[in-house]
């Protein structure tokens, strides 16, 4: 629950220069406010007041604003008229979707000494939906120009003081038949719905579900709404929580953040394949043999000016909405001669890569390992096309560096790819079709 405070009322005043108390107009609305409280005595000179799309579920403590002349309330729990007597200078009042029922028109007359009221807006109320609602109304507001923005013309007037006589008496014996006391039903009393405790009572049951069923009305509005913020905090104190324990240097899985451009490849640098946006792909040779394609399904509706191409002889880099794809090729390629093309039915994009040396056959091994690789002669032979690459530019000519065969740390690494190739095949020998995660 939010409250009306001085700090609240300033942050809201800054086209005033943040002075409350010659403050005349503020808006105070989608605020989640629950009660009218403190205006009168911080900003006397109100003349215009805007507190649509709260909470709040009495008008009160609006009596010294002597100036107002605006007073928006729609969207509201405001199920009685009352308390504005004196606002002397008050021209128009919304009231729009609030919660006024039938009995609630008996409570109009409280208006009548706002002498200056020329308009008025109760619709989407219940008391709307009445059959005699404007007739009424406009019988018992003789001081009004315009009704839920319709003008009221002479004619119409004198029509509604013919009537409303009989009006009165047929909604007090329709609200008597509902078992409600008309009398009572037209007191301008403290009508709220909180309890003694000043707690919102539970208006709902759970059903054979086990889920909580409200009826629509205004404590359901804000028992929803409390329950929305309590979640909303929780959800708040969950985030801060994972923020403090990253700063602790606890493990928080995250997601890889958005990139601005290809990251930099040092030379030397080991190449690792990515696939950040766990885009779906498929690299493989073209039917006549001269060519690698990469098709890559980045949907239909991604606009191209988020897909950035990176083509070099021995691995191509793609950055699809920020998130990058990166894979080693097969063999090499010549990147000057290789073209983009993308499906304006499906929106796949298919990049098309002629190779170096076109009758040459291609390992897919160490692109994507398979039980296949069981020995460690075979498991070698697929990491002498293994390579490290240095930073070339997009479409560059530049071929990859390859990697070290024979020195120590091409020993060291070669033995572990082997080991690592070993375990592959130990663990899917019963899967064929087994292609590992990028």
């Amino acid at each position: 629950m939010v409250q009306i405070t001085v700090d609240l009322l300033r942050k809201r005043s800054e086209h005033n220069e943040g002075m409350v108390s010659t403050l005349e107009e503020v808006a105070l609305h989608q605020q989640s406010i629950e009660k009218i409280e403190l205006l009168g005595q911080v900003c006397p000179h109100l003349k215009i007041l805007y507190l649509q799309n709260n909470l709040i579920s009495k008008l009160q403590n609006l009596h010294k604003l002597k100036a107002l002349q605006y007073l928006n309330l729609a969207v509201n729990n405001i199920t009685k008229i009352q308390n504005l007597q004196k606002c002397e200078s008050l021209e128009k009042l919304d009231l729009t979707i609030n919660f006024v029922p039938k009995s609630g028109l008996l409570t109009v007359d409280s208006l009548v000494h706002n002498e200056h009221l020329k308009e008025l807006y109760l619709l989407g109320n219940p008391c709307a939906d009445w059959h005699g609602y404007r007739p009424y109304v406009i019988a018992k507001l003789p001081q009004l120009k315009k009704l839920d923005g319709q003008a009221i013309k002479p004619s119409e007037r004198i029509a509604a003081l013919q009537e409303v006589v009989q009006l009165d008496e047929q909604l007090r014996v329709e609200l008597r038949s509902e078992g409600i006391d008309p009398d009572q039903a037209g007191l301008v009393e403290d009508d709220s719905i909180l309890d003694e405790s000043g707690e919102v009572k539970e208006t709902g049951h759970l059903d054979e579900n086990g889920e909580m069923r409200r009826p629509w009305c205004a404590a359901t509005r804000i028992l929803e709404h409390r329950e929305q913020e309590r979640l909303n905090q929780e959800s708040e104190d969950k985030k801060r929580a994972a923020a403090a324990n990253k700063d602790h240097g606890m493990d928080v899985p995250t997601k890889p953040a958005r990139r601005d451009g290809f990251p930099e490849l040092q030379e030397g640098e080991r190449f690792f394949q990515k696939n950040e946006g766990q885009w779906d792909f498929t690299l493989q040779e073209d039917e006549a043999g001269s060519s690698v394609e990469l098709s890559v399904d980045v949907g239909k509706f991604l606009d191209t000016s988020l897909i950035k191409v990176d083509t070099q002889p021995s691995y191509i880099r793609l950055l699809i909405k920020g998130k990058l794809l990166q894979l080693l090729l097969p063999c090499e390629v010549r990147p000057d001669t290789s073209t983009a093309q993308r499906s304006n039915a499906t929106g796949r994009l298919v990049i098309t890569m002629p190779k170096e040396s076109p009758g040459k056959e291609l390992n897919m091994a160490h692109v994507r390992p398979s039980k296949q690789i069981a020995t460690p002669e075979c498991a070698i032979s697929a990491m002498h096309n293994y390579s490290t690459v240095k930073s070339s530019k997009l479409g560059g000519n530049d071929q990859a560096a390859r990697g070290n065969k024979h020195g120590s740390s091409g020993g060291m690494y070669l033995l572990k790819e082997v080991q690592k190739a070993k375990v592959l095949a130990a663990g899917h020998d019963d899967d064929d079709d087994f292609i590992p995660d990028l």
